[in-house]
């Protein structure tokens, strides 16, 4: 998912941070007001951020033979907008860059445009057109996650094409398709992957929290209440749904750490950067990352990030269950 620290020419460092400014700026302002004309919108940011935590936090390998991370930013693209994903992606890839060796300062500006930027517009666009096309909602949260996925890699080998053309003359197209196999190929069933568990978790959060996801597309015209107008089989039916995301989403944590401490799964960020020094002959790093703490150390920081995650999802949880009770 990231461009590793260093391999952007200072120039191309300069440009991706500067693009980025405006859209963070308008995010913050986004972010100001809704929480001062929707303050219980906030449990919706914290909900989409745990995510983009936890899910960005997995290395997963991949049928091309290499390994990625899912992105996590189309729940938040769906559920804050683009313009407050962008700022909840800077925060998670500032804290990935200072305490985990993973991306950088000086590509926290491609990381965050290719990520925070360029997946969440691409996909909110999708969504709202599909909104509009009446679109089953659960294809819509699908397809939506899916899109922010594949163009936040498909603009990182975009990105990284750019940078080989203009240090190293290489033709564009050509070191395009070598980028695009590395990060974007490797990215549709991982993209595939988290779209199911996006799709499962929407669904669960439309029969017990219709509010959190009001203007997705659900009926939640039936129901306002849920201790008043849900049936018991409708009960069942949102325990076993979000009994099947938690084993879904633990499922996936563990074959995550089980291939990451046992297999040897070359990541795609490091491939892309293999990539890049083959393709710009005698390319001198800006820098070295500030941890220094090998894969497996890294992989430990990994470990500590997606407990984080889950910490604020619980958190939320007990958050809900708290309201059940208070509208009991």
């Amino acid at each position: 998912m990231h461009i590793m620290e260093g391999f952007l020419p200072l120039e191309w460092a300069i440009f991706w941070t500067i693009v980025c400014i405006p859209f963070l700026i308008l995010g913050i302002r986004a972010m100001k007001k809704l929480f001062a004309e929707h303050p219980e919108k906030k449990l919706s940011l914290a909900l989409s951020g745990a995510f983009i935590v936890i899910l960005s936090s997995l290395k997963i390998p991949s049928v091309t033979g290499s390994s990625s991370h899912p992105t996590g930013t189309g729940m938040s693209t769906m559920l804050c907008g683009p313009w407050i994903t962008g700022v909840i992606c800077t925060i998670v890839l500032l804290f990935q860059g200072m305490f985990m060796a993973h991306g950088g300062f000086t590509t926290l500006g491609a990381n965050v445009f290719s990520m925070g930027i360029a997946g969440p517009f691409a996909a909110f666009m999708v969504f709202k057109t599909l909104k509009k096309m009446s679109v089953n909602p659960s294809a819509n949260v699908f397809t939506t996650v899916f899109v922010a996925n594949v163009v936040t890699y498909l603009v990182t080998s975009i990105q990284l094409a750019l940078v080989a053309v203009t240090a190293g003359g290489s033709p564009f197209l050509e070191t395009f398709i070598t980028f695009f196999g590395i990060f974007t190929i490797t990215q549709i069933p991982i993209a595939i992957a988290e779209g199911i568990l996006m799709t499962i978790f929407f669904k669960y959060l439309a029969d017990v929290r219709p509010e959190l996801v009001k203007g997705i597309g659900y009926d939640t015209s039936v129901r306002q209440t849920r201790s008043m107008l849900d049936t018991e089989d409708d009960k069942k039916k949102s325990r076993n749904m979000l009994a099947l995301f938690f084993v879904a989403l633990v499922a996936m944590i563990s074959f995550v750490y089980i291939t990451t401490f046992f297999f040897d799964f070359a990541g795609s960020d490091d491939l892309g950067s293999d990539a890049l020094e083959n393709l710009i002959p005698g390319l001198e790093l800006l820098n070295e990352n500030i941890i220094q703490l090998g894969e497996f150390g890294i992989s430990l920081l990994f470990v500590l990030q997606t407990t984080v995650g889950i910490a604020i999802l619980v958190f939320i949880w007990y958050k809900f269950i708290r309201k059940d009770h208070a509208r009991e």
